[in-house]
């Protein structure tokens, strides 16, 4: 009898996962194409990789991230208030609608308009999910060998299984 194939470093993995946060509320439902990634390569959370390593397919894997296992704590530093008429006026300024900013460092930040009163628009750098601790209910389906040039890219290509 021949022992199944578990999840390692270079191998291509094809799962499916519902995402909910620690309060019910459901983040990603568990449908649609599934998603394929490359064990080892750094491309899920850390410690989402840990508990997945060592599944077979066919496997449902629950694993409970913190704030700071994935998409941190909320930082204040990422909150600002800006006068509307200080905003690129090419792009209608909405709540929910985003805004490409830099940081001192120049690094791209993304901000969410989440409230305008009077002139001012409140806006949030921070992804909407830091802050909150995550439940991934992950079923592995499929579990190959990545390809060398998979390996060397860090990612899957777009070949079909």
């Amino acid at each position: 009898m021949n022992k199944p194939e578990t999840i390692t470093a270079n191998k291509v993995i094809t799962m499916q996962y519902s995402l909910t946060n620690t309060n019910g509320v459901v983040v990603r439902e568990a449908s649609g194409e599934p998603v394929n990634y490359l064990h080892g390569a750094g491309v899920l959370f850390p410690k989402l990789e840990r508990e997945l390593e060592s599944h077979c397919v066919g496997d449902i894997v629950t694993a409970r991230l913190l704030p700071e296992d994935a998409f941190g704590k909320r930082d204040v530093d990422l909150l600002h208030k800006v006068p509307l008429d200080e905003l690129p006026p090419e792009d209608p300024v909405n709540v929910g609608s985003s805004i490409t900013g830099t940081d001192e460092a120049g690094n791209e930040i993304t901000f969410t308009v989440t409230t305008i009163e009077e002139g001012i628009a409140s806006m949030d750098g921070n992804h909407p999910l830091a802050g909150q601790s995550l439940i991934f209910e992950v079923e592995i389906q499929a579990i190959r060998d990545a390809t060398a040039e998979e390996i060397r890219e860090g990612k899957v290509s777009n070949q079909d299984y």
